[in-house]
């Protein structure tokens, strides 16, 4: 692990993986916890979150079940540490390339929109995706990943006001612009294995790459809360369910003694 790294990023790092210790039983610990959150990438990437169970991940750690439980002792210790783990490596193998971009490349073309793309299709962004996916309909997952995926957005943030700093000007537009372009690489990777036409992602990512450049220098701008109701009205009138009508009640007859 690099120990050059920004703080806001080693603080993800997972106890005793960044820095590493410096004694020899602490730093064995450590190689040990590493190689259980490499075997569960693994496993959430190759077979889903369903599959992933304690056996497994120690069948491809190859370590035992009592060293697995001595590291990460609930289910709940494990998920916390491998989603930390998954967006540290994203994150941190972005920065690193980003920054040896030459500016021309960094904030000309707009690079780095096609540098997580690619990080986007790595091992540890799928298992992160996978987690995400999951948690939707897993309370007790969602219970776990919503606040660490929170404040990994707010590392996200961070992270790009260092490696992007003609953005500071306006943080607004930083904020927008962030989250579309995640949303667009996520919604890409997602539709992948649908589309398998890598030929038009790159077209939509240059596309990208070149809308955010326009928005940077002006030539684009989000749109004004005004322009934005006018834009809702028409939507939200259309998709309004109509108030649900009580049925009259049929008259009632008396019924005749006898009958």
């Amino acid at each position: 692990m690099n120990n050059d790294l920004p703080n806001a990023i080693l603080e993800l790092a997972p106890e005793g993986l960044a820095p590493r210790p410096d004694s020899q039983q602490e730093r064995k610990s450590s190689e040990t916890r590493e190689t259980i959150l490499e075997a569960t990438l693994d496993c959430l990437a190759n077979h889903g979150y369903a599959e992933t169970t304690n056996n497994l991940i120690c069948e491809i750690a190859k370590v035992s079940r009592g060293a697995m439980l001595h590291h990460y002792p609930t289910r709940q210790d494990l998920l916390v540490a491998v989603i930390d783990y998954a967006f540290y490596k994203h994150m941190t193998a972005f920065s690193q390339t980003v920054v040896r971009l030459r500016d021309e490349d960094r904030v000309g073309r707009n690079s780095a929109i096609g540098i997580d793309w690619q990080l986007c299709q790595s091992r540890e962004f799928q298992a992160y995706l996978e987690l995400r996916v999951a948690s939707r309909t897993n309370s007790e997952l969602r219970a776990i990943f919503l606040p660490r995926a929170r404040h990994h957005d707010l590392v996200w943030k961070e992270e790009l006001l260092k490696v992007f700093p003609e953005w500071r000007d306006d943080m607004r537009k930083l904020e927008l612009t962030r989250r579309l372009t995640r949303a667009i690489l996520e919604g890409l990777t997602m539709s992948r294995d649908l589309w398998k036409d890598p030929a038009t992602e790159w077209i939509l990512l240059a596309f990208t790459a070149d809308m955010v450049r326009k928005i940077r220098v002006g030539e684009l701008v989000f749109p004004s809360e005004e322009s934005l109701e006018e834009f809702k009205k028409p939507a939200i009138v259309a998709t309004r369910r109509p108030r649900a009508t009580r049925a009259k009640a049929a008259p009632r007859t008396r019924k005749k003694a006898g009958i």
